[in-house]
């Protein structure tokens, strides 16, 4: 009795330790097994905690841990949807810890391996990520644009930080400017502001409402341009920092007063340009103190006031140069040279114009590389998004593959139990009418049960045999091997059948023919045929056989190719002509 109780004790025991692991990650797990529509919000609670705990540097090794247990679990418990959680988390966890660059190359292999759970929620998620990592501008709005797509078919309020999905995106287009969509994507945001009050930041509604702002008074819509701003400097007045406060207030008034410039109410104009002028020094504000002093020299060209306005316009030139800001090098200049052209200051003029140039030649070649960005992102995300229809379509196969056995199956097995039954049944039949026959009828029965064996084990033999030919059939497609076996089997007697010869030989080894042309000028048809059949490695009688001629005038034939091949005793003419597929 005593070692009875000793040895559930001992198991009771074992039992505690095995199930203490995943009872301190159980939160993780419950959270991360969610399907619906609420598993987005249920994730962003670990994402919070990260955040919330960045500083601590307990709670950040207990993150860590929390990982490796988890890590451990899935290794005991293998499943799809919690190892993409958990990959997730892990990103953001590097985010918040200073070591994102470590899973840059990650966030691809993860959209893989979450695209077979067909869950749009989950991909919409893991393309918000998959935006910021690496940080590029072309990336940052492909896949923001990929999310925000799933994410309205689904419905914004399931998803946090919208908002930021789409100010990246209006941020993006901004720079490239594309404004009427920078336009539509940042009211967008706007109307999805109030849907996620936990995450907004209200920094980010301020920026927001510049960009649209911005946009609007490069499109020469001051009266909307206004709106906008002066809607900053509402809304901004809330914010806990006094700098920031004064600084965005001196922005909102600086771009109102640009406004008025357009529209020559200088009177309007001018105190508000000054004041933004005056702000931005005080703040420290390198690219906004250049933009003011453009604005002002803006402001003076407009009234011909041009020595006033040539001084603002140096001043921002040197501000811009010294910090290296493009957009007000290009906007100084170009007011330089215009102030310049108009008092007949020729050298000058002319300086400035080159200057100008210049540096919209450097904006135009950062476009470029900027648009050379953004179709590669595309050919990227493209090529992902081919690999993960593929490895669906597998996925697909396999499963059609697998029903249709089990149906089989199934359907024989409902097939031969109907036969035995039906056998049994007329036998238990002849046993009632007469006992005599009971000894003949068991013998039926054991004779049938034998055939149902033999005949079962027939079938597993030709399942076996269906199953090794497939693999044969799956193993054997390559297309080079193919158009060889075509190659080999056509006759090369007519220049019609060469022809044939020289397209299929063409399609295997692409670059043989070209290269053969390109590094020995004149070789006739008949030289270039008996090449690519010595490429294929095919002895004299098979060439003899194939161009219709002896095996002596093969060989004749190879000593003239050898001489204008210009090859040495020693040199392989074989070899050298199996190694024109792989010189460039």
């Amino acid at each position: 009795m005593r070692l009875k109780l000793t040895v559930c004790a001992i198991l009771l025991l074992c039992h505690l330790v095995v199930w203490a692991q995943p009872k301190a990650i159980s939160s993780y797990i419950d959270a991360w097994k969610k399907t619906g529509k609420d598993q987005s919000y249920a994730a962003q609670v670990f994402f919070d905690s990260l955040r919330i705990t960045k500083y601590d540097l307990a709670a950040k090794k207990r993150y860590w841990d929390d990982i490796s247990q988890l890590h451990h679990y899935l290794d005991r418990h293998p499943d799809r949807r919690l190892g993409v959680r958990l990959l997730m988390f892990e990103i953001m966890a590097a985010r918040e810890h200073g070591l994102a660059s470590r899973y840059y190359s990650v966030i691809d292999s993860i959209i893989k391996i979450a695209y077979p759970l067909n869950d749009p929620q989950l991909n919409a998620e893991l393309y918000s990520i998959r935006a910021d990592i690496p940080p590029s501008g072309e990336t940052h709005l492909l896949y923001n644009l990929k999310a925000v797509e799933i994410q309205r078919s689904i419905g914004f309020s399931h998803f946090p930080y919208v908002h930021n999905r789409f100010f990246g995106i209006s941020a993006v287009l901004f720079g490239q400017s594309n404004y009427a969509q920078c336009i539509a994507y940042g009211k967008e945001g706007l109307n999805a502001w109030n849907l996620d009050s936990v995450h907004r930041d209200p920094r980010v509604y301020i920026f927001q409402l510049d960009i649209i702002g911005a946009s609007y008074r490069n499109l020469n819509k001051p009266d909307s341009a206004r709106w906008y701003y002066n809607h900053i400097i509402a809304s901004v007045s809330n914010d806990t920092d006094p700098w920031f406060i004064k600084l965005w207030t001196g922005i909102a008034k600086g771009n109102i007063g640009r406004t008025y410039t357009s529209e020559g109410n200088f009177d309007a104009a001018a105190p508000l340009l000054n004041t933004y002028l005056q702000v931005s020094r005080e703040c420290g504000d390198w690219l906004n103190i250049a933009i003011a002093q453009n604005a002002l020299s803006t402001f003076y060209y407009k009234q011909k006031k041009y020595n006033r306005a040539a001084s603002f316009a140096a001043e921002a030139l040197a501000v811009a140069k010294e910090h290296q800001l493009n957009a007000e090098l290009i906007s100084s200049a170009a007011l330089l040279a215009g102030i310049y052209r108009i008092q007949r200051n020729i050298d000058s003029a002319f300086y400035y114009y080159e200057l100008e140039n210049q540096y919209k030649q450097r904006e135009k070649e950062e476009l470029k590389k900027s648009e050379l960005s953004v179709a590669n992102a595309q050919i990227a995300f493209d090529n992902l998004q081919h690999f993960l229809m593929l490895a669906q379509a597998s996925v697909n196969r396999e499963k059609s593959l697998r029903n249709a056995i089990l149906v089989s199956i199934l359907l024989l097995t409902i097939i031969v139990l109907l036969l035995y039954n039906k056998k049994r049944a007329r036998d238990q039949a002849r046993l009632k009418e007469a006992r005599e026959k009971h000894a003949r009828a068991a013998q039926q029965v054991a004779d049938a049960r034998d055939r149902i064996d033999v005949f079962t084990r027939h079938l597993i033999e030709k399942n076996n045999l269906i199953d090794a030919l497939q693999i044969q059939l799956d193993q054997s497609k390559d297309l080079t091997h193919e158009v060889t076996e075509k190659l080999l089997e056509a006759p090369l007697l007519t220049e019609d059948d060469w022809e044939n010869f020289r397209q299929e030989f063409s399609k295997a080894y692409p670059l043989f023919f070209q290269q053969l042309r390109a590094r020995y000028e004149g070789l006739t048809p008949a030289m270039e045929r008996l090449s690519a059949l010595i490429f294929l490695q095919l002895n004299n009688y098979q060439i003899a056989s194939a161009l219709g001629i002896s095996k002596e005038s093969v060989a004749r034939s190879k000593r003239r190719l050898r001489t204008i091949l210009e090859l040495t005793a020693d040199e392989s003419l074989e070899d050298h002509v199996k190694t024109l597929t792989t010189r460039c």
